[in-house]
């Protein structure tokens, strides 16, 4: 959910064949968690509340549930309507005074069908649409909304073999492929996604229905040509696609029209077998597991961290962890580095207790994160398995321990019969090591990676990129916060840091490594929005703009702890 839009789609009635339900679009000032509607951007949100996401074979079952207590016709009706609505009240003055056209692409399809009703809808209001149809409608639903368009008086013509003069159209709308495509764009349907990713280029906003054309809706992974959306409306329900891998690159705004299906919803994800839940992640996933700030505490209070690792020239790598540990809150912060010569102390953040890896006793600490800077030698190795040697203490695994992991077939069955809570941090390549593949194999299809991975080593596991996974094993949630800014150097030493602080002040793992993973892509927004980066943010920069962010988020909890519901008073992204 976005601060920012609200679609609001009431109860379908029953209405005869053509007839169009009445749809309202509001402004939304603060996220509400309402169960029926929602809007969010695949690129960063600030909601609540989490936003249930659904696969394509599932939302074709609520789409066929949901017909079947309708009159023909009345959902792509509804469906059509909610895209006309949200649409005009968008539109320029020219488009609105009939004098700059909308431009309406309309696919064989439902998502055609939908782009068919959009556009008599708009036309009905006086909106100047015309209407490019790649193919003859397929479907009932299709060609009954292809029949009232006409019948309505509106242009529907062949795709045009020419794009018109630039900003010839207020908006393209994209209705020609939807959720179920699974393969890539080709023939005139690539040229014509070609020709309006140019003109998106150029100026022109881009509504996509369902899921830009091209983007595959399980996965996020674009093949071929892919329209580049400012905006996308699902309907019913939205895919995970919208948001990780190249989703959040084209999507854009990411609106939910439920269209009045709440119940239906609401069923079929009651009856979804266990292990087939995906929502995004939202502080409503973690908040309750916030460890508070009492008066009557101490550093003891707040956990141990140890950060393991440093080698000869990755000194900066634990102790940037060690800070971010810090920053997030843990008592007291070690560092033992591999290297024997480690700096003695940190002069920017003396409150860190530095050792060498050896003599560092891991015994007491109520947390370990080891990895960062590691490398991978036999010192490295037997580092590593000091902290394996730690069968219940919560343990965060980064970096060149999940390489290690992948050489030594001993230390990763060591990590499958732990007991105490482990979190795997990878990125794509070190997943890639640790499932024996290539990295276009987990991108390939980033849940499916991370849910192997999970099972495989019985551990929370954080896929990290664009849209980063975060799976338990049963349970999966992609992260909506952050930006480039986080594709440089270190922030993933920082984020190990963060679940590693979190561990050791007693939340439990999957809460950890959801709160650290939100926190994080939270304070690159910060930084962002106050003018540092993305270009150029470095990972040091992150620290107070997590802090702050922790700091929010504590407050909402001990307002949620007192039975208050109050809306946060910080702008979105402000420092």
């Amino acid at each position: 959910m976005s601060d920012s839009l609200r679609v609001d789609v009431p109860a379908a009635p029953a209405l005869p064949a053509g007839s169009i339900a009445p749809v309202s679009v509001d402004p939304l000032t603060h996220a509400t968690g309402s169960p029926s509607v929602c809007a969010t951007s695949s690129s960063t949100t600030c909601a609540r509340d989490t936003l249930d996401l659904w696969r394509p074979d599932t939302l074709r079952e609520v789409e066929r549930a949901a017909a079947a207590k309708l009159p023909a016709h009345a959902l792509m009706a509804h469906a059509g309507a909610a895209v006309a609505e949200w649409l005009f009240a968008r539109l320029p003055a020219l488009a609105s005074a009939g004098r700059q056209a909308v431009l309406l692409l309309a696919g064989p399809g439902n998502n055609g069908g939908d782009a068919y009703v959009a556009a008599r809808e708009l036309h009905r209001r006086g909106v100047l649409v015309d209407v490019w149809q790649l193919g003859p409608p397929s479907t009932d639903d299709a060609r009954w909304a292809h029949a009232e368009a006409l019948a309505s008086g509106v242009s529907v013509r062949p795709v045009a073999a020419l794009w018109p003069q630039p900003f010839a159209y207020a908006w393209v709308v994209d209705g020609l492929f939807g959720i179920g495509l699974t393969r890539p764009l080709e023939g005139a349907a690539a040229a014509l996604v070609d020709t309006i990713v140019d003109a998106h280029a150029q100026g022109t906003p881009v509504l996509a229905i369902d899921i830009p054309s091209g983007l595959a809706a399980a996965t996020g992974v674009v093949e071929g040509p892919v329209i580049h959306a400012d905006v996308t409306m699902a309907m019913l329900g939205a895919s995970p696609g919208l948001f990780t891998a190249m989703g959040r690159d084209v999507a854009g705004e990411v609106l939910v029209a439920t269209l009045g299906t709440d119940e239906v919803l609401a069923a079929t994800r009651a009856g979804l077998p266990e292990g087939k839940a995906i929502a995004t992640s939202a502080p409503a996933a973690f908040l309750a597991h916030l460890p508070q700030r009492r008066h009557a505490t101490h550093k003891g209070s707040y956990g141990s961290l140890a950060v393991l690792g440093g080698h000869e020239g990755m000194i900066g790598a634990p102790l940037l962890c060690a800070r971010a540990g810090l920053m997030t809150g843990a008592g007291r912060v070690y560092v033992g580095f591999v290297a024997h010569d480690a700096p003695a102390w940190d002069p920017q953040h003396p409150e860190l207790m530095l050792r060498h890896a050896e003599n560092l006793d891991l015994s007491t600490m109520q947390a370990v994160s080891v990895g960062p800077g590691l490398g991978t030698s036999a010192a490295s190795s037997a580092c590593l398995s000091r902290a394996l040697a730690l069968d219940e203490t919560p343990l965060v695994i980064d970096a060149d321990a999940l390489n290690l992991l992948a050489a030594e077939p001993a230390l990763a069955e060591r990590v499958r019969r732990r007991a105490g809570p482990t979190v795997l941090t990878p990125h794509p390549l070190e997943a890639a090591r640790l499932a024996g593949c290539d990295v276009a194999g987990i991108q390939s299809d980033r849940l499916a990676s991370a849910r192997a991975l999970a099972q495989h080593f019985g551990a929370t596991v954080v896929l990290k990129g664009s849209g980063s996974i975060i799976d338990d094993g049963t349970r999966a949630w992609i992260n909506t916060t952050g930006n480039a800014g986080l594709a440089t150097a270190g922030t993933g030493d920082v984020l190990t840091g963060a679940v590693g602080a979190l561990l050791a002040q007693g939340m439990p793992a999957t809460q950890a490594a959801l709160a650290a993973v939100w926190l994080h892509g939270r304070a690159a927004e910060r930084c962002v929005d106050a003018g540092a980066g993305p270009a150029g943010l470095t990972a040091s920069e992150l620290l107070p703009a997590m802090r702050v962010e922790l700091a929010d988020w504590l407050n909402e909890a001990a307002r949620a702890a007192r039975g208050i519901r109050a809306p946060r008073t910080t702008p979105a992204g402000a420092p």
